[in-house]
């Protein structure tokens, strides 16, 4: 599954990113343009997506949000390719709080899991609906 979106995702959508990608979701962010690329596909797809609609190399990150635990990891591929990122893939400290706000327009009401164990059934994100990314 991928999703391409300029606009805050509704909650189905939410629901089905949740379902479909379960524990991890990988996104590419232009926070410059707010625009996002969402999904469980190759990092580099969800970059290409961004291309597509007009961002600029040096503004598209990677990220990928971890459900269990609600931390966003902000090392990835994509980075260390990326001009204005050193080698190590590592964001500064700048660009983790503008990607972060990004996310947390997009991303405000997704549904986390905060237990270890769980059958990702519809009923459990009805169960765990007021649980929200933490954004760590």
């Amino acid at each position: 599954m991928r999703m391409y979106k300029r606009v805050q995702l509704r909650k189905n959508e939410l629901l089905q990113l949740r379902q479909d990608c379960e524990d991890y979701i990988w996104a590419a962010v232009d926070p410059r343009k707010y625009i996002i690329s969402v999904g469980d596909d190759y990092l580099a797809d969800l970059r290409d997506d961004l291309l597509l609609h007009n961002c600029h190399p040096e503004d598209i990150f990677g990220i990928g949000m971890d459900l269990e635990t609600g931390e966003v990891d902000f090392v990835a591929q994509i980075n260390r390719r990326n001009p204005t990122v050193d080698g190590s893939g590592e964001l500064s400290i700048e660009s983790q709080d503008s990607i972060r706000e990004t996310l947390h327009y997009f991303f405000e009401k997704l549904p986390a899991y905060r237990k270890a164990n769980n059958n990702k059934t519809d009923e459990d994100l009805k169960d765990f609906s007021g649980t929200t990314i933490a954004f760590r």
